[in-house]
């Protein structure tokens, strides 16, 4: 029927085929998200370094071309769920990837502030759009989103992920940021094996 519709009626498709998309991409997310809390942990000496290269070469699509300097320091081994540890990476790089999108060159600079307290301490740090600091506390809620949907896509589940697997495993999770000025995402591991259940 598509050669009858008018122009109206064509933009009403693409507004419910968008919708539709989003709504399978929330799903997906929502899923991923209730198995972080339910799958068993498998804990082994993980190489942070391997992790965050393979989270970067994943994300070649989505670079797609952009300038971006990358600063990736000398990352420890740790003791955790690889494969969760491997999407806490990817979710926190393809966000510094996503929210430099307006930057060129954009610069998100990936390293190890050391331990302290019985923990490794890591970030990710960018020069992209930032959020304001009054709002800290709900980036890493499920639907909180700091952005408007029509300027950066996204389900707002990917960083309430983080958490959870970063609770899961013992450790915590925080940001700083300025708007327009850049962010930069913390998370640590405990230097011994722990699991804390949500």
């Amino acid at each position: 029927a598509g050669e009858k519709l008018d122009d109206r009626g064509r933009r009403y498709l693409d507004i419910i085929a968008d919708s539709a998309q989003r709504m399978g991409a929330l799903i997906d997310d929502l899923l991923v998200f209730s198995r972080m809390s339910r799958a068993e942990l498998h804990h082994s000496k993980v190489s942070s370094d391997a992790l965050v290269h393979e989270a970067v070469d994943g994300l070649q699509t989505e670079i797609n071309g952009r300038h971006i300097n990358w600063n990736i320091g000398a990352l420890p081994e740790v003791d955790a769920d690889p494969a969760m540890l491997q999407q806490v990476w990817v979710n926190l790089i393809s966000n510094a990837v996503k929210y430099t999108r307006p930057r060129d060159p954009a610069r998100i600079e990936i390293g190890y502030t050391g331990s302290g307290n019985g923990e490794h301490i890591f970030f990710i740090h960018d020069n992209g759009v930032g959020f304001d600091m009054q709002y800290a506390h709900k980036l890493f809620g499920v639907f909180q989103r700091l952005h408007r949907s029509e300027d950066f896509e996204g389900t707002g589940i990917g960083l309430a992920n983080v958490s959870r697997i970063v609770h899961r495993h013992g450790g915590r999770v925080w940001a700083e940021g300025k708007p327009d000025a850049g962010a930069t995402f913390y998370f640590s591991l405990p230097k011994k094996t722990t699991e804390t259940k949500e």
